[in-house]
């Protein structure tokens, strides 16, 4: 339009952000933007109350999530300075348009597998690991009772992962292992050459059809420690056959358990785990109810602390001591005396 050419700085930025909330709509309610403008009266627009006019009408954009930010080094920028110089015609502009509009996100639903299989001299093994797509972690392994070669221990880890992705109900799924040769072998880039690898190789190619969208990724050795954990503990412990053992659980520690051995409950009155020490390194005095055995693993463990100045420290190999506490009043009072 003829008018929309005398627009002012100004108004031609917020006519830009109306026509992208207007192209682009179905992105916006489904995320949170940052327009990003040089113009500080755009920033006084969005926090201005109220306003008249055809901004008024422009800015009614309550319906999206939308956070001001000023232009700093938005390298972006010339994208946007390269589409003001090549605007597109009337003509072209009617061919513009966005499919699948009313779909806001696409949610991912693909699964990935984690395989390995290896022989130790105490046996054969394999381990698997499924990632769900909420990032659940699902271990699996298993015990060979019947000799394999390596590569055919990955192909039995390889298979079994798929079929227990099936029974997951997975569709989607991308299959990640450091085989150089099963990996290639499943994508078609290398052809299987030994018999007994080809009825391995006959099995896996009958569950692909089962899925989807399966994919075979490689991944380094270094990237699949976990499984290769999971493939050597199934290797080398000893189980009953037809036993089977109950899934093993790792949980995380954040602080080592010597920090709270010598602090009792009921009797810390909420003092930290380290009061026991500083009172025996600067007072002499051990914890109530302090069995002989109790005085000799204390003997033992103030060793790593140092006493000093009315500060407590934890001695660090090769480095500055670790402050745990700090008296100010008692190295006021020290440092009056001297």
């Amino acid at each position: 339009m003829d008018y929309e050419t005398r627009y002012t700085p100004l108004e031609k930025t917020c006519w830009g952000l109306v026509w992208a909330t207007k192209k682009l709509r179905h992105y916006l309610l489904a995320h949170l933007v940052v327009p990003v403008s040089h113009l500080d009266p755009v920033k006084y627009l969005f926090e201005k109350t109220t306003l008249i006019g055809k901004l008024a009408r422009w800015l009614l954009l309550a319906e999206f999530d939308l956070k001001y930010m000023t232009r700093k080094l938005v390298k972006g920028r010339a994208i946007a300075e390269f589409l003001t110089d090549h605007l597109v015609t009337e003509a072209e502009a009617e061919d513009f348009m966005f499919l699948d509009e009313d779909i806001l996100c696409l949610l991912n639903d693909t699964w990935q597998l984690y395989f390995d299989g290896a022989l130790n001299q105490c046996g054969y093994g394999i381990g698997l690991l499924q990632v769900s797509p909420n990032n659940s972690h699902i271990p699996l392994s298993y015990k060979l009772r019947f000799e394999v070669t390596n590569n055919q221990a990955e192909y039995e880890a390889c298979i079994a992962g798929m079929g227990a992705a099936l029974e997951l109900g997975a569709k989607r799924l991308e299959v990640i292992g450091d085989s150089n040769l099963v990996v290639p072998q499943a994508k078609g880039d290398w052809k299987v050459k030994e018999d007994m690898l080809k009825l391995y190789h006959s099995v896996l190619e009958a569950l692909i059809p089962q899925f989807d969208s399966i994919i075979f990724t490689h991944t380094p050795r270094v990237s699949n420690r976990f499984v290769d954990a999971l493939v050597t503990l199934a290797s080398m412990v000893k189980i009953p056959l037809g036993f089977t053992m109950r899934p093993l659980m790792i949980e995380q520690k954040v602080k080592p358990a010597c920090e709270c051995t010598f602090t009792e409950e009921g009797e810390d009155n909420g003092k930290p785990w380290y009061e026991d020490v500083r009172k025996f390194l600067e007072e002499g005095e051990y914890p109530s109810k302090c069995t002989l055995k109790d005085k000799m693993a204390l003997w033992k463990f103030v060793v790593r602390f140092v006493a000093y100045g009315g500060a407590l420290y934890r001695r660090v190999h090769l480095g500055p001591n670790q402050l745990l506490y700090h008296n100010r009043r008692k190295s006021q009072d020290n440092g009056g005396n001297t």
